[in-house]
């Protein structure tokens, strides 16, 4: 009892010795960041990764994106291997508490007297043969045949405890690194969130500029083949030529060949949006009806630049790298700690009889109490190896954390730039749409007036159309720039002064 206590109360002096993780060599990428972004706007800003689909305040869009964070199959299964690392996380966890357990037992034995056997089996005959109650191992000795032979019955109601001191932290470094897993399994989850809500987003997006192309293609194919009459009347009249005449048949079922391949493109957007949203084509119809026409609103206020630093708090790729590199160096040092001796306390208590009713008799009772110190000595090189298996998993780690952080940044600096530059395209073809309407209205003028024709209307429409197309995809583009920049920040952002401009009211 008094060594018991003695390894108890050396493995509480010893808990703090636990072997510290490594500190890993990090990739120049990941700790030298840039102090801004070259692309960034001159406004400072905060990330945050609130619902940052509500910026293009569209509510046919708030509610698809809403549908599919709560029905995505993708998000789903994220969610179960949550669960499935919580669990590891706790296993591990369990370790590092004392385990007990409870059991009854019955043993016979019935065996030649030879040895100790014989030996016992003279005491039985000499009187000493266990009672119905007696002490445990009560042994009786059957009548001479010739072979002498040895019988006994134990029953035995036992409660068992075992406990190993983490001396060198192995136990516990395990169970940090099944917590770091489970932090990295949470970011993914996050990661997986931002990345339905972007396809959702993307393919809404694609939905409303191919219905948008659709009807003006309806109504240029629609104008064109007024276009035509006209043209051929001149031609039969011989004040028209015949290479206007081809020319505008060709462009007209140019036109009208595109509108099946935009049914097309429709119909695939909405089995995409159907798969992101858990459901079926069906239902977007039916959502997408309740809309009523729609519309994808673009917000074009300036981007904050931000710092690069607060990218590593808010991109759940990065936050899961980082958590993956800890999980590998915890792995480290309890790989290490396992060449160390190992302690373990073991105690075990309970009744015991040689009859049923001894195992519940308070006078047979027994105490088991056992320190036991182990330390390896030679196995073939199986703990170096694991810890050389460890060490090379924490390098390949700590490169993919760099790798990371460095796609992360140039993610950015790319989307900030094919914003700004889907705003400028936006901005010139405004002005060729104002001046195309603007030639419009003068060709209706002079046609009201008698002094232009029908077909010069005509063709100043079909300019106006054009021009419209090229603004639909035109928006189309940097309402999907902007989502990428929401995209690789990880969320959303708010205005420094808004938050200031609060705090001074």
């Amino acid at each position: 009892m008094r060594g018991v206590l003695v390894a108890g109360a050396a493995a509480a002096m010893l808990a703090g010795c636990s072997i510290d993780p490594p500190d890993p060599s990090l990739p120049a990428a990941a700790t030298a960041l840039p102090d801004r972004y070259a692309e960034a706007g001159d406004v400072a800003g905060r990330y945050e990764p609130v619902e940052w689909w509500q910026s293009y305040e569209d509510p046919v869009l708030d509610v698809l994106v809403d549908r599919a964070l709560a029905a995505n199959l993708d998000i789903e299964e994220a969610v179960a291997r949550i669960e499935e690392v919580e669990a590891r996380y706790d296993r591990e966890r369990a370790a590092l508490f004392p385990q007990v357990s409870a059991g009854l037992e019955a043993n016979y034995a019935n065996q030649p007297a030879t040895g100790l056997g014989a030996a016992l089996g003279e005491a039985t005959r000499g009187g000493q043969n266990g009672g119905g109650g007696g002490s445990a191992g009560g042994a009786t000795a059957p009548a001479d045949t010739g072979t002498r032979r040895f019988s006994f019955s134990t029953y035995t109601a036992r409660l068992q405890a075992s406990w190993e001191a983490d001396i060198w932290g192995r136990l516990r470094n395990r169970a940090r690194a099944a917590d770091a897993n489970l932090a990295a399994s949470v970011a993914e989850l996050q990661a997986v969130r931002i990345r339905v809500a972007s396809e959702v987003m993307r393919n809404y997006f694609d939905l409303v500029e191919t219905e948008q192309l659709r009807d003006l293609g309806e109504l240029q194919a629609e104008i064109l083949g007024e276009r035509v009459t006209f043209a051929e009347r001149a031609f039969l009249r011989g004040i028209g030529s015949s290479f206007e005449l081809i020319s505008l048949r060709e462009s007209r079922r140019e036109v009208e060949a595109g509108l099946p391949l935009l049914e097309a493109r429709l119909t695939r957007s909405k089995a995409r949006l159907g798969v992101l949203l858990g459901t079926y084509p069906e239902d977007v119809d039916h959502a997408l009806a309740q809309a009523g026409l729609l519309e994808v609103h673009l917000p074009m206020e300036a981007i904050p630049a931000g710092l690069p630093m607060r990218l590593l708090e808010r991109r759940p790729d990065i936050v899961a790298a980082r958590a993956r590199l800890d999980a590998a160096r915890f792995g480290v040092a309890a790989a290490e700690a396992a060449r160390l001796p190992q302690l373990t306390l073991n105690a075990s208590g309970g009744l015991e009889g040689n009859e049923p009713s001894g195992a519940f008799d308070p006078r047979n009772w027994f105490v088991n109490l056992l320190g036991a110190l182990t330390a390896p000595i030679f196995d073939a090189g199986r703990i170096g190896a694991q810890i050389d298996i460890n060490e090379a998993q924490m390098r390949q780690r700590a490169v993919a954390y760099g790798r990371t952080v460095l796609d992360a940044f140039a993610e950015v600096e790319s989307a900030l730039a094919r914003h700004e530059a889907a705003a400028d395209r936006v901005r010139l073809i405004e002005a060729d749409l104002g001046s195309a309407r603007q030639a419009a209205d003068l060709q209706l003028r002079r046609f009201e007036r008698g002094t232009g024709g029908y077909s010069d209307w005509l063709d100043a429409r079909l300019n106006v159309l054009n021009s419209r197309r090229l603004m639909v995809e035109a928006e189309r583009a940097v309402a999907e720039a902007r989502l990428d920049v929401h995209r690789v920040l990880g969320g959303a952002w708010k205005r420094e002064w808004l938050a200031r401009a609060d705090s001074d009211v």
